[in-house]
């Protein structure tokens, strides 16, 4: 039972229990907990502290909530770094999960005049367009659209259906090397929050609306000419990003003498 008298809240004491049940094992991922109305008969509180207590675990990450359906275990995130490009099936490897990719699209278009800008090539040009889903265990996690040069595209299309009837999983990213001869060098990336329109939400398996991490890369290649433009959509729920960035010692420094000249002066 939750203890009144306590200095530590009451929705934090709650917090706790639900926390430790979840380490435990006796709510596993993606398995529905006992409803608002049954934690506060259960605990003798108000739907007040259980919200307040839900809610910050949902914010946290350990939570989740299906419209009209109730609050669910969320599955362990996949951390990932920003400060390099980490392969697709380490990654969820590492987090337990067996990986795979399923290629949902393979066709030659027609450029439009941003696409031909960003791949630096004729607007009379055609491109490939390759979409990939990364899975773990059968699960959506990422979606991958990514537009190449015709002779670039055909050269990574062919390494991905080798690939999936090998039954490896993939980026692409993971095909590029050797066996296509292309070598990217360098790649200009831009991170953005976003959420789900109903066609991405049917097929990343979440509602609409849910939060959805985007990363837009441009691949270039030694000598800086575009190999490939992708959109990456990963699973706001599943996925959580990370990044070291190394502080100044003389900025610090300077800081604190500007703070203690500062002092002085008051």
């Amino acid at each position: 039972m939750l203890k009144n008298n306590e200095s530590t809240p009451l929705y934090e004491q709650l917090k706790k229990i639900l926390r430790r049940q979840i380490e435990e094992g006796e709510f596993k991922a993606d398995q529905i907990i006992p409803s608002e109305r049954i934690l506060c008969q259960k605990y003798h509180i108000s739907r007040i502290t259980v919200r307040q207590a839900l809610s910050e675990m949902i914010n946290e990450g350990m939570l989740y909530r299906k419209q009209g359906k109730g609050t669910y275990v969320a599955g362990r995130k996949i951390h990932q770094g920003l400060t390099r490009i980490i392969n697709f099936a380490r990654t969820v490897m590492d987090l337990g999960m067996r990986p795979s990719t399923k290629i949902l699209k393979n066709e030659v278009l027609p450029t439009d005049f941003q696409m031909a800008k960003i791949l630096d090539i004729p607007i009379t040009s055609q491109i490939l367009k390759l979409c990939l889903l990364g899975m773990g265990d059968g699960e959506p996690l990422v979606s991958y659209e990514s537009s190449f040069p015709l002779s670039v595209g055909r050269k990574i299309a062919k390494e991905a259906f080798k690939r999936e009837k090998k039954g490896l999983s993939f980026s692409t990213y993971d095909l590029y090397g050797e066996s296509s001869r292309l070598f990217p060098g360098r790649v200009n990336q831009t991170f953005e929050a976003t959420v789900a329109d109903e066609n991405l939400a049917s097929l990343m398996h979440v509602e609409k609306g849910a939060a959805i991490f985007m990363i837009t890369s441009v691949f270039l290649n030694t000598d800086h000419r575009p190999l490939e433009f992708r959109k990456a959509m990963y699973r706001g729920d599943r996925y959580k990003f990370y990044i070291t960035r190394e502080l100044s010692l003389s900025e610090i420094k300077r800081k604190g003498e500007a703070a203690r000249i500062e002092g002085k002066n008051q």
